[in-house]
């Protein structure tokens, strides 16, 4: 519908028409999804056991639906995208987000690797989408080539995976390596291999180190709604993903303190542990460096990238329960502050942080709701953002809680075992790269509210920007209380 009501809309109404059609499409789906996830989806599946139907899978799309919404009414909005005939974007938006639904439904591994490189494709395509700027295109150049490699890594695992089970049924995999483990067949090195060659693939959507590289340039140089749309959707099917392969070992530790047994002797703790703290360090240092402010988001967002990965290292109901909850949080954030970002690229003309110098002074509505969203991404309270850090920071400790000795209860440090203090030791990187964090958003206020700004024509925002600005800051702070987001997620469980 979107590319042939392109083919009879005049250029310069190109962008609205198509867009309203695409919102009008998400909209839909998103009132659906609702309907079905209120009235109590029973457990089920599709196309031969391929896909599930159920309401994680429903949360999904709710998170899903919602972003590319914003984005597109981002891409509505802004300047950068002037000029274009806009069916094939709307068409390629739709496409990522319809690939990252189906990502998440795939109970099978064929089908999880289509939907990955569908999502994949069109997103390489939406990087560099301004033909005319060199810039946008050597970001769509190297997110092809670092895609490319990533899928072919992860489908070496997985032929791997199908060798050691004979099956590419999703759960049915997993199952099969529980009961390898059970009966001490299980060649740990090999599973681990696997994994780790899994990772890479899911690990370049996710942004998590070593596998990060690409996104710095993509954030830059693509459209910032683009940007914002790979940030949040991309990242969040990434995770997404991963929680879908690795789904019956979470479901084995379902108790609050225990590590699943099973997960455990694969080593997936440690790896998934080790790397989250790898990525949350190196995110938030080589933050600390950045002077323009869509890549400093893209170092925030590997940053995050690990502060996720440090919860779905516990496995167990409540570290899903709690990732879950951060990624709701993380999506009104990020797009609220990534909506900003559009609004003083547009009006300032550049990304550069020297750019917004004494923006304050020309928009005081801006700064103040744009130092909201700085502060939920850093975690302080009274914002959001806190909560979620909050609630995946105290998954890991009970983890640790859970590990120590028979002596812990007395609260004798030497009680500890190493598996615990593994885990406080995680939760103390974290607290210190959340504290690091606070440098580089802090910075970005710095320019925008005490340096002197370069001219003093004011940044003008309409009642529609105003509005939506609004909407973004009120959810931020409001999702403190996240008790409604904890029982919505609770449904998905």
């Amino acid at each position: 519908m979107l590319i042939l009501a392109d083919m009879f809309t005049p250029l310069n109404k190109s962008r609205e028409v198509c867009g309203v059609l695409a919102l009008l499409g998400l909209g839909a789906a998103f009132g659906v999804t609702v309907q079905r996830m209120m009235g109590g989806v029973a457990v089920g599946s599709v196309f031969g056991d391929s896909a599930a139907v159920e309401n994680f899978t429903l949360l999904f799309r709710l998170m899903f639906f919602a972003s590319t919404a914003g984005v597109v009414f981002f891409s509505m909005r802004t300047r950068e995208l002037a000029g274009y005939r806009h069916g094939e974007y709307y068409s390629l938006l739709l496409g990522a987000v319809l690939s990252a639904s189906l990502l998440i439904a795939s109970r099978n591994l064929i089908l999880f690797v289509v939907a990955l490189e569908t999502l994949s494709m069109c997103s390489y395509v939406l990087a560099g989408f301004i033909k005319h700027e060199r810039i946008s295109t050597e970001s769509g150049l190297k997110y092809l080539l670092y895609g490319a490699v990533a899928s072919g890594v992860m489908l070496f695992g997985i032929s791997y995976l199908y060798g050691m089970t004979g099956t590419v049924q999703i759960p049915e995999v997993t199952n099969v390596l529980i009961r390898l483990s059970e009966s001490g067949a299980l060649n740990r090195e090999t599973v681990l291999l696997a994994f780790v060659l899994l990772l890479t693939g899911l690990g370049f959507k996710m942004t998590v180190v070593p596998f990060q590289f690409w996104a710095p340039d993509v954030y830059q140089g693509a459209p910032t709604p683009v940007t914002a749309f790979v940030a949040v959707v991309s990242k969040i099917a990434g995770f997404g993903g991963l929680m879908v392969i690795l789904s019956p070992l979470y479901v084995a530790g379902n108790t609050a303190a225990v590590v699943s047994v099973h997960a455990r002797a694969m080593h997936l703790p440690l790896l998934l542990g080790f790397i989250a703290v790898l990525t949350m360090t190196y995110g938030n240092l080589v933050a600390l460096r950045q002077t323009d402010i869509k890549r400093l988001f893209a170092y925030s967002s590997i940053a995050h990238a690990g502060y996720l990965l440090m919860g779905l290292a516990v496995f167990n109901v409540d570290s899903l329960r709690a990732v879950l909850v951060y990624f709701i949080i993380y999506l009104v954030m990020n797009l609220g502050a990534f909506w900003l970002i559009v609004v003083l690229v547009d009006r300032l003309g550049g990304s550069d942080l020297a750019r917004f110098r004494g923006a304050r002074f020309k928009s005081p509505f801006l700064f103040w709701t744009l130092f909201i969203f700085l502060v939920s991404l850093t975690g302080l309270p009274p914002t959001s953002g806190f909560a979620a850090k909050l609630l995946v920071f105290g998954v890991v400790v009970k983890a640790g809680l859970g590990a120590m000795g028979t002596g812990g209860a007395s609260g004798s440090l030497g009680a500890l075992t190493p598996e615990a203090w593994a885990w406080f030791a995680l939760v103390v990187v974290a607290v210190l790269n959340s504290a690091i964090s606070l440098v580089y958003y802090m910075k970005i206020a710095r320019v925008m509210a005490f340096e002197e700004p370069t001219d003093e024509k004011p940044i003008a925002m309409d009642w529609l920007d105003r509005t939506v600005t609004v909407a973004f800051a009120t959810a931020t702070l409001v999702l403190l209380y996240f008790a409604p987001v904890l029982a919505l997620v609770d449904r998905a469980l």
